[in-house]
């Protein structure tokens, strides 16, 4: 009887620590059946021609991972980069229908396959899903500032006035911005924005006039002084280093004084703009990022490279906040940045104590909003993010790495989800520690499924082809 009453309590206690480990699983979503057929096939690639070639430097992989990726039911097989027809990506709505917040990251900026599958799926996600905004990892004021006079300017001007043209000035993201005109006559309008707390577009000087005629609605001579002010930290300040340490408290105050006085202004300055009573409070914001982007340059003055990270990167997921809570409270955000600020735990955050990252925020903050698409190549070449050289994308050299694993499916480009599949035999590597290359060329060490919602894949990756 004792023996029975032992083993009795041994099931009990066995059953009860099963449930527990049960509910730290995911909740598999179960795919739209046969999502992936293809009625229509107009531009897209074949099974042949998406067929990858051989690559006899790359290692093997264990056969079981290899077997998870040919199961359909595991994978999305992108079969363009640039068509219209949105056949292929059907398979992604099962993920991404209950989502109000999707950030499509990079692990290099200078990939033209990147800036192609982006503005390809941006069109998908507006024209689909129903997003609405496409928020860049560039300049607030800017992009907000061009997208409201975007009829003023032609399709190159507005990509140059509102994000770093440097970085993703190029055919393919120009792309983006004649459908983002096209949409503006339709009833559905893709909205531009931006998030970073840095300055990027030309149109970062036109903020003091903005300024001036928001304040000058309350006091004229409050708003000449400002405008004095602004315009010259704007333009001249900023990038003075003597200037900017020895004035960093005298600046900061002027700055907060202009807050204050908006906000004890803010009925009458909502009821003049009546037709746009945002303004007040996305001018607000936009001293904010002022205020940050103050912090980001100390820091960088002082080789703080830790407070740097924080400083822009809670700047950043500021700006979304604000973005989604305030500005578009009522719409869905597409986000462009690269993977190290969408990412829920990057590597860089080891080094670091303080050095919380963008996506860690939101990933804290909006959770069940939230999915995150990271994106990774395997060959071919890709500009540097730091000195813009030109350089080999180096292949991976260990089995136990992303690029690795993914080159084995043989696909020219595929989606894996991460965040819905359970752990069975085949996927373990989402969840141990695997290496991804940053920038083509540096092993960072992740478990990919803390990082990421899902990922791209792009076998082989060239340059973009830059306007100037």
């Amino acid at each position: 009887m004792r023996h029975n009453k032992i083993r009795y309590i041994l099931i009990f206690c066995l059953l009860a620590l099963m449930q527990a480990c049960q509910k730290d699983k995911p909740i598999p979503v179960v795919p739209e059946k046969n999502c992936w057929e293809i009625d229509n096939w107009e531009e897209l690639l074949s099974d042949s021609l998406l067929f990858t070639h051989e690559e006899p430097l790359i290692p093997n992989t264990d056969i079981s991972f290899i077997t998870w990726l040919n199961n359909k039911n595991n994978r999305i097989d992108i079969r363009s980069l640039t068509s219209e027809n949105f056949e292929d990506l059907k398979c992604l709505k099962q993920y991404l229908n209950d989502k109000s917040l999707v950030q499509l990251g990079e692990s290099s900026h200078g990939t033209k396959e990147y800036n192609q599958i982006k503005v390809r799926l941006i069109k998908f996600l507006h024209e689909e899903l129903g997003f609405d905004v496409i928020a860049f990892e560039s300049g607030f004021f800017e992009c907000y500032y061009t997208y409201e006079n975007l009829n003023n300017y032609t399709d190159e001007e507005a990509l140059n006035n509102s994000i770093f043209s440097s970085v993703w000035g190029s055919e393919e993201v120009l792309q983006l911005y004649k459908y983002i005109k096209q949409t503006q006559s339709t009833e559905h309008p893709l909205i531009l924005s931006g998030f970073d707390c840095q300055r990027s577009g030309d149109n970062y000087d036109k903020r003091p006039d903005f300024l001036y005629d928001m304040l000058a609605k309350i006091d004229t001579l409050y708003a000449a002084e400002v405008l004095i002010f602004d315009n010259y930290f704007l333009t001249t300040g900023i990038y003075n280093n003597n200037y900017l340490v020895s004035n960093e408290d005298t600046i900061k105050s002027k700055y907060l004084d202009i807050i204050l006085f908006i906000e004890q202004h803010i009925e009458q300055l909502v009821g003049y703009y009546h037709e746009k009573t945002l303004y007040p409070a996305f001018i607000k914001q936009s001293i904010n990022s002022t205020l940050a982007e103050i912090d980001h340059r100390i820091a960088s003055i002082e080789n703080n490279e830790e407070e740097q990270y924080y400083v822009r990167d809670s700047a950043m997921a500021s700006n979304i906040s604000f973005l989604k809570e305030e500005l578009f409270p009522d719409k869905k955000i597409i986000i462009w940045a690269h993977n190290y600020h969408i990412a829920h735990d990057p590597d860089y955050q080891a080094w670091y104590s303080n050095a919380k990252n963008m996506g860690n925020w939101l990933v804290e903050k909006y959770r069940e909003e939230l999915y995150t698409i990271g994106l990774y190549m395997l060959r071919g070449k890709t500009r540097t993010d730091y000195d813009w050289s030109i350089i080999d994308v180096e292949l991976p050299t260990t089995s136990n790495s992303l690029e690795t694993i993914l080159y084995h499916a043989r696909k020219k480009f595929l989606f894996i989800d991460l965040l819905n599949h359970p752990y069975e035999k085949g996927n373990e590597w989402l969840y141990y520690t695997i290496t991804a290359k940053s920038s083509g060329f540096a092993d960072e060490e992740m478990i990919i499924k803390d990082e990421y919602d899902g990922i791209i894949f792009i076998d082989t990756s060239s340059v973009p082809d830059y306007l100037n």
